[in-house]
């Protein structure tokens, strides 16, 4: 955290605007809070939210947003993957007129080979499928100017895809090309098999586009149709006693098995969704905030 601060303001020094810091703590058990205390007696408007358990990455920034007061918010990690000197170029951009601009990682810095290509792969199915262009390789790590906060912030989804989301909103769009830097310190909490890097996936495939629906439908009208041809086949092999009829049967009936299994699972991952939004829980819970000082 000292490290992240140090290079935050001497990266932002030069800037001309007022500024403020917010960091989100979802429930964090280190010692971030004391850490951001302390650090809170050098540094001058500053805020503290904490949350009243873990939440998750994207509520987190949600929340922070929710809270800022500026012209223009800029959305990044603390782990220093995201180098804060290129929040210097952003805000460049953002003067020139561009409401949203995204930090698009052109290298990976110390990940794996496995993970560089599972991450590839996966931004370009999203984007593929998705019904607006996402940009590729782009994380959370963007600026938004206060119009698209504030839009955002309208929108009540369950498992927000800020990644799609903020780009769905519209607007002038401008993107920063940098480098991923290797964690500061730590572990991921999304590592390439855990359960968060597949329910981000999941989250982006299903949130901005009804394409699997649509494909489980035509994938089902040709299987039947392929198997109405097979089963006459099959009948006319049999009465000439080609092949044993029961081998056949048992193939087929564990195809279709699987494929109504694949569609009933797809179908539920939606319905899911809907029956999250439908709830209407909040999608955070914040324990309390504290603000240190004021000025730039």
């Amino acid at each position: 955290m000292p490290i992240l601060m140090r290079r935050v303001t001497e990266a932002l020094q030069s800037i001309p605007e007022d500024l403020e810091l917010i960091f989100v703590d979802d429930a964090s058990t280190d010692n971030s809070v004391r850490t951001i205390e302390e650090l809170a007696k050098e540094i001058s408007n500053m805020r503290l939210i904490q949350m009243t358990r873990r939440f998750g990455v994207e509520e987190c920034f949600l929340a922070g947003l929710e809270h800022a007061k500026g012209d223009a918010v800029i959305l990044m990690y603390t782990d220093m993957q995201d180098p804060p000197e290129i929040v210097n170029d952003m805000l460049a951009r953002w003067r020139k007129g561009a409401d949203i601009v995204h930090g698009v990682r052109k290298r990976r810095i110390g990940e794996s080979r496995l993970k560089i290509i599972a991450s590839h792969i996966a931004y370009r199915i999203i984007n593929r499928v998705s019904e607006i262009p996402i940009p590729n390789d782009a994380g959370e790590f963007k600026l938004i100017s206060r119009v698209v906060a504030n839009h955002l912030l309208k929108l009540k989804e369950s498992d927000p895809y800020l990644r799609g989301l903020i780009p769905w909103i519209g607007y002038i769009q401008d993107y920063v090309e940098y480098d991923l830097q290797p964690r500061a310190a730590g572990r991921s909490h999304v590592p390439l098999f855990g359960t968060k890097a597949w329910t981000v996936f999941l989250s982006g495939f299903t949130s901005f586009s009804l394409l699997p629906i649509y494909s489980v439908l035509v994938v089902g009208v040709v299987g039947t149709l392929l198997m109405t041809c097979t089963i006459v086949v099959i009948a006319l092999l049999t009465l000439f006693n080609a092949m044993p009829t029961w081998s056949v049967w048992l193939s087929f009936a564990l195809l279709l098995w699987s494929t109504v299994m694949l569609a009933v699972g797809l179908v539920g991952v939606y319905v899911g969704r809907i029956y999250k939004d439908v709830r209407g829980r909040p999608r955070y819970i914040i324990k309390q905030v504290s603000e240190f000082g004021s000025g730039k």
